[in-house]
């Protein structure tokens, strides 16, 4: 979502320490992502700071891990959460192959998004190949969110929809989700409410075609959300 230009802001000890905490909490599970869920066992698993305590005025700690830990464990939580995995860090490369659905109007017609992982210098570079009854589409982007928009601005012209979740308007995902999970999976918003842990869905999951709209369609919503938010944190 869009920012404005301050001075990037500099991670502490602390935050990192919490980065490293999630990571083993997913990597422990098999998890091939990395969600709110775990950056929430991340700072439980550490030492006191502002936000257990913040936490701690409100619920007891233990009783949210316990909680968590029984929907990590859940089969609602693993079917929720399969699909397409970004690759590891430790590998040059690695390639997946999602199939989605194409929707205009009662048309229906089944293509296949093929994906390549490549790290580049600091940056990650997902490229993509999606075949359909038109012409090959081919992009590229720093997440795989960015991915789905690049095949819908080519598509959208013809008349053409990608029934994921991706594609819905009141989906999109938050900038943790791009920079550590690839853009693989997205929140759903519902205005003036926060986003939540239940509330993240896979990227590329089938979804409702009644749901679906145009990217600039889909920002503009994102960014309504955004002011929801902060209109309900002045009162």
């Amino acid at each position: 979502m869009p920012t404005d230009d301050a001075a990037p802001l500099l991670p502490t000890p602390r935050y990192r320490d919490v980065l490293r905490h999630a990571e083993v909490e997913a990597r422990r599970r098999g998890h091939h992502h990395l969600g709110a869920e775990h950056l929430l066992l991340g700072i439980l698993d550490g030492d006191e700071s502002a936000a257990t305590a913040a936490i701690a005025k409100f619920v007891d700690l233990p009783t949210v891990r316990r909680e968590l830990e029984r929907i990590l464990a859940s089969e609602t939580y693993a079917r929720s959460h399969t699909g397409p995995v970004p690759r590891p860090r430790d590998s040059d490369e690695r390639s997946d192959t999602v199939p989605v659905l194409l929707v205009r109007g009662d048309e229906r017609q089944r293509a296949v998004i093929r994906w390549w992982w490549t790290a580049r210098g600091p940056e990650d570079v997902y490229r993509a190949e999606m075949e359909w009854s038109g012409p090959a589409i081919e992009v590229s982007a720093n997440d795989m969110f960015e991915v789905l928009v690049r095949i819908r601005e080519q598509l959208e012209p013809q008349g053409w929809f990608v029934a994921v979740q991706g594609s819905r308007l009141d989906t999109f995902p938050s900038g943790m989700q791009r920079d550590m999970g690839g853009g693989l999976s997205v929140y759903v918003m519902r205005m003036g409410e926060p986003a939540r842990l239940q509330d993240v869905v896979d990227t590329f999951a089938e979804a409702d075609p009644s749901t679906l709209a145009t990217v600039a369609a889909q920002r503009a919503h994102a960014e309504e959300w955004g002011r929801s938010m902060r209109a309900g944190s002045e009162r």
